[in-house]
């Protein structure tokens, strides 16, 4: 049995609790009242809760960043966190669906193939001394598996296809557009070490190049794209179950003369979702496709870079509005509200081009900026003094005080919207629909089945509200991606039709439909036919495993007391009485081959900062 070192509780589940599994904060923190401590001797989950909920505790109700030379340029509450969250951590993930087996197809001005865009993670990828060098990266990219199924070049008026097309591979501005979104949606994150990853990062991708040299997009380029796809069913050639359109029309116009809408319609009757952007106007007006009545038009919210307890009002209360548009559409006499629903449009992280001046840039920058916050003042004013042309830093610069150098780097990575050495910070519906997309995608993985009509009712079923916002303009919610793929999978032909959906309380009925044991969570001694006490279903989806224990508050994270029970599909499920009160829990799983792995509940969407990188799940009776 391992001993915590902070408490001296045993607890077996401490040897997961190792740096880099706990967060660098509670690291931070441990060691400010433990200094003989060392993140490798790990420390128990109650401790780490502990540390976190200190970490919460200190941080400020409003961001420290100003507008000013000496400040990031981003929202941040605690001086240990100057860093933009993922988007994981913003919105509740159902980390098992990745979309694998799914096509995207994007339109958009153009696009580059990312090295998040690569299938798996290569051992070596030494992009940064490429030094931006088009011809470089792209031989370097280009020994990767790329998950892009294929390119379609219809700029200025052409049709080529081939992954091999030199516009897919150019520096060109109109490149970066379509590499954000795309990114945002299937990027797994890889230049982060997987951290700044999408919410389908397995999915399949179809880039849609359109536009002219002016850099302007047309609104009949916009239905080109649209058309090819429904020319000889080339959607269906190429898989693709969803398309994404961060760019809009020309102006307003009823949907059904719109050729793009009537694009959009036709493409929905066949069984493609369409995601559109709503637009950054802030006008009570739309255009197309984000007019179209079929398209899942996205709006946005900024929640100022936090991680949002949906289950506390105080917090959601924190999500702003966003200057996107809005307004009705109307089929017959059916009124359809657009935005249907909302997603992050501020603070998103998105990759830099690789093959820009910015990525040699930002490179230079982080390696900088990194001994800079590590106290290495000297070697961070070298870096700046070496590479003082790329950074347009005077030679003086090696000799600055640190606060003047605190100053100069902040400005330059300030400029770029630097969040990381290879990402920066964005914003628009343009970053809000990839989201949605993204998690249309899991729930088409999830269950195959489902048709785009029953995706849109799905997503926005499962939306979070957001009372206090203008109701005309926040559609029906926040998108939830763990709810809407929970959904899909009880859907008609879904893997868990008829079961609840993980982390939901029964009624008799629902116990009686079930026909499985109820189990007393909690060690504690106490009478179990208090009538206060509530039955709670809680299940995950393990095909893999030999065996699924429940862990939590209420049974000191023991590993070995309260079992799942398996049932079909590989899913594993029970459940579970609990009195009233707050609790934290996941699932230990050892698979049939010995390994283990210790997960939140996928389904359940109210979770909490565990102390690790990965947060708890939550139960409130």
């Amino acid at each position: 049995m391992i001993h915590c070192p902070l408490c001296g509780q045993p607890n077996p589940l401490s040897r997961l609790a190792q740096h880099p599994e706990l967060t660098p904060a509670v690291i931070l923190r441990v060691q400010d009242e433990h200094p003989g401590w060392f993140s490798s001797q790990g420390i128990c989950p109650g401790c780490a809760v502990h540390y976190a909920e200190r970490q919460i505790a200190l941080r400020s109700a409003e961001t420290l960043h100003y507008d000013g030379p000496d400040s990031v340029g981003f929202p941040y509450y605690h001086p240990n966190e100057m860093t933009i969250l993922s988007l994981p951590e913003r919105l509740p993930d159902h980390g098992y669906f990745t979309g694998r087996g799914v096509t995207i197809a994007f339109i958009d001005s153009g696009y580059y193939p990312n090295p998040d865009l690569i299938d798996g993670r290569p051992a070596v990828l030494d992009l940064e001394h490429s030094n931006a060098d088009v011809g470089r990266t792209r031989r370097l990219l280009e020994q990767q598996p790329l998950r892009i199924r294929e390119y379609l070049n219809l700029f200025e008026g052409s049709e080529r296809t081939g992954i091999e097309s030199p516009s897919l591979w150019s520096d060109a501005p109109n490149s970066w557009h379509g590499q954000m979104t795309s990114a945002v949606a299937v990027g797994n994150g890889l230049l982060s070490g997987g951290y700044y990853r999408g919410f389908a990062p397995e999915a399949e991708l179809l880039p849609i190049k359109i536009g002219r040299a002016d850099g302007a997009i047309p609104e009949h380029e916009i239905a080109r794209a649209l058309q090819w796809l429904l020319r000889e069913d080339n959607w269906l050639c190429y898989d693709v179950r969803v398309v994404n359109i961060s760019v809009g029309g020309d102006r307003p116009q009823g949907w059904w003369e719109n050729d793009v809408c009537v694009a959009v319609e036709e493409l929905t009757r066949r069984g493609v979702v369409v995601v559109a952007a709503a637009g950054n106007s802030n006008r009570g007006e739309l255009v197309a496709p984000a007019q179209a009545p079929s398209a899942v038009t996205v709006g946005g919210v900024d929640d100022g870079n936090r991680r949002i307890r949906l289950d506390r009002p105080d917090e959601t209360a924190r999500y702003q509005g966003y200057h996107h548009n809005w307004g009705p559409v109307y089929v017959d006499s059916l009124q359809i509200a657009k935005p249907e629903v909302v997603a992050p449009a501020k603070w998103v992280p998105a990759p830099v081009l690789p093959v820009s001046p910015i990525f040699r840039e930002m490179w230079i920058l982080g390696q900088a900026w990194d001994a800079f916050v590590a106290g290495n003042v000297d070697t961070a004013a070298e870096i700046a003094y070496t590479w003082r042309t790329v950074l347009d830093f005077e030679p003086e610069i090696r000799q600055a005080r640190a606060e003047q150098l605190h100053q100069a780097l902040l400005e330059r990575m300030n400029a770029h919207k630097f969040i990381h050495r290879h990402y920066q910070h964005v914003d628009g519906t343009s970053v809000a629909a990839p989201q949605v997309a993204a998690v249309a995608a899991q729930m088409i993985q999830a269950n195959p089945n489902l048709n785009p009509y029953q995706i849109k009712q799905l997503i926005t079923a499962s939306a979070h509200p957001l009372y206090h916002l203008p109701p005309e303009r926040k559609g029906e919610g926040l998108l939830v991606p763990a709810s809407a793929v929970a959904y899909a999978l009880r859907a008609s032909g879904g893997l868990l039709y008829g079961y609840p959906i993980s982390g939901e309380r029964l009624q008799a009925n629902g116990l009686r439909n079930l026909s499985i044991p109820v189990k007393v969570a909690t060690t504690d001694k106490v009478d179990v036919d208090h009538d206060r006490w509530a039955a709670v279903y809680l299940g995950c989806l393990a095909p893999a495993a030999h065996r699924v224990a429940l862990t939590g508050s209420f049974n000191g994270w023991r590993h070995d007391a309260i079992f799942l029970q398996p049932a079909r599909n590989g899913w594993w499920h029970g459940v579970f009485l609990l009195p009233p009160g707050g609790y934290l829990y996941r699932f230990w799983i050892t698979d049939a081959d010995g390994s283990v792995r210790w997960i939140c509940d996928a389904e359940n969407a109210l979770r909490a900062e565990s102390g690790f990188r990965h947060p708890h799940s939550v139960i409130n009776i």
